[in-house]
């Protein structure tokens, strides 16, 4: 049997669910630029300003990745499970792209951010 207490907390609950989504959504900025990681080194370091097309290349592996309008998208993927080039393209501070098969991992900076990273 549901009692007032019950459905109180159920409320109060969803509530604070709602507060942390929102807050946690609505409390990243747009990054400015784009590291490229490859087995753990840097790849490179690009502008989210200027749109161009990377191809990372390691052993006989190939990723390209697609800089267009300030969003960054894996477009291109030797990998198997094909998730990163399925992931939405990024362009908020702490947000990433990884292909794990490929150990590449693009990764947003700049801008400010209160969270390391966020996992959607």
């Amino acid at each position: 049997m549901i009692k007032k207490a019950d459905v109180i907390l159920a409320l109060a609950l969803i509530v604070i669910g709602l507060a942390m989504s929102w807050f946690f959504s609505f409390g990243q900025t747009a990054g400015s630029e784009l590291v490229i990681t490859r087995a753990g080194k840097v790849f490179g370091t690009y502008s989210l300003a200027e749109n161009r097309t990377i191809e990372v290349k390691q052993d006989s592996h190939i990723n390209k990745i697609t800089i267009k309008n300030g969003k960054v998208s894996m477009s291109f993927s030797d990998c198997r499970g094909q998730d990163c080039v399925e992931q939405h393209a990024i362009s908020q501070t702490g947000e990433s792209i990884v292909c794990l098969p490929n150990k590449v991992m693009l990764e947003i900076k700049g801008g400010t951010s209160e969270y390391d990273s966020v996992a959607r």
